[in-house]
């Protein structure tokens, strides 16, 4: 019988790699919401709305090429990044309700 501690050592080191990769995750993401605020404090300043369906939609369709491209699940992506965007929806109009704007619904 094969020893199974090189499996198991190999195991916690891909569990490691596993913890790295969320960590850049979710360095992405505060990235990507420090330029949503700063976006939604554009738009408020402008008078701009905070959504535009078909811009948002040029995103998914992008990200989903991007999957796909890259071998990975497009619907996971699209899921993914839809959240994301409502996600910064939510920032958007927190920052336009400072402005004086009232958010749909």
């Amino acid at each position: 019988m094969s020893d199974p501690r090189p499996d198991r050592k190999r195991l916690e080191e891909l569990r490691e790699r596993i913890m790295e990769c969320d960590r850049e995750l979710v360095e992405i993401i505060r990235r990507r919401v420090a330029l949503v605020r700063e976006i939604g404090g554009l738009k408020a300043s402008l008078g701009v709305p905070v959504t535009d369906p078909r811009r948002e939609a040029r995103v998914v369709r992008r990200a989903a090429e991007l999957a796909r491209e890259a071998g990975l699940d497009e619907e996971l992506i699209r899921n993914l990044i839809w959240s994301i965007m409502s996600a910064a929806r939510t920032e958007q109009y927190t920052k336009a309700e400072e402005y004086g704007e009232k958010p749909p619904g």
